[in-house]
């Protein structure tokens, strides 16, 4: 029943990022630190430890100024899919997966190592 609700919220909350395409990506107000963790986890600079610290620092960041849980979702669902796009690798999908799962995977789910 629990994944049932958490299933529920999480398409309403799909759904109203849809809705506000505007917010997907990024957070207006947060653009460096969306430069940041895209810059972190995309080669040839990328690293699965510095990607991890920007994530880190970008969520903690939208989390302390009361952004609503859906456009921040929205908004890492986009970084993750420019960083694919980018040439992320699988390693920092990985990174994304077990951090963000709602962002959704992009392909083939891959395990972390």
């Amino acid at each position: 029943m629990r994944k049932l609700i958490a299933t529920v919220l999480l398409a309403s909350a799909l759904g109203a990022s849809v809705v506000s395409a505007p917010n997907a990506a990024p957070v207006p107000g947060f653009e460096s630190l969306y430069t940041a963790v895209f810059t972190a986890c995309t080669p040839p600079a990328g690293t699965a430890g510095a990607c991890e610290a920007a994530i880190n620092a970008y969520s903690a960041a939208l989390v302390a100024a009361g952004v609503e849980p859906a456009v921040a979702l929205a908004s890492f669902t986009e970084l993750r899919s420019e960083v694919l796009a980018a040439g992320g690798v699988a390693e920092i999908d990985a990174l994304f997966e077990a951090l963000l799962p709602e962002s959704g995977a992009i392909g083939p789910v891959v395990s972390p190592v």
